[in-house]
């Protein structure tokens, strides 16, 4: 009698043949070697294109992607300096006040 069903062994043998040989070429220098030149195009290339863009956008005057993330980044520093100022304010109040008389 066979354990299990014959699919199920069909799968199996399916799966050792292409996976042996998958797992053999993810862990070679070759795929290594592609993933970061792979990498490296890709971001040459979304550079490319968000220079074009941005470009483009300036051209009539539109805010771009990295014009509107460094205002985030600028709006994030007054926010946490406003935090900062009221903390001191606040503590500056409670120093002047004169203490309750019960």
């Amino acid at each position: 009698m066979s354990k299990g069903p014959l699919w199920l062994k069909a799968v199996h043998r399916l799966e050792r043949a292409v996976g042996e040989p998958v797992e053999s070429l993810v862990r070679s220098d070759l795929y290594f070697d592609s993933v970061s030149k792979a990498s490296r195009l890709r971001r040459k290339a979304i550079g490319a294109v968000e220079g074009v863009s941005r470009r483009g956008l300036h051209l009539f005057n539109l805010p771009a992607g990295t014009d509107i993330r460094r205002m985030r980044e600028q709006l994030s520093r007054m926010e946490r300096r406003i935090n900062q100022l009221s903390e001191e304010v606040g503590e500056r109040d409670e120093d002047r006040r004169p203490a309750r008389v019960e």
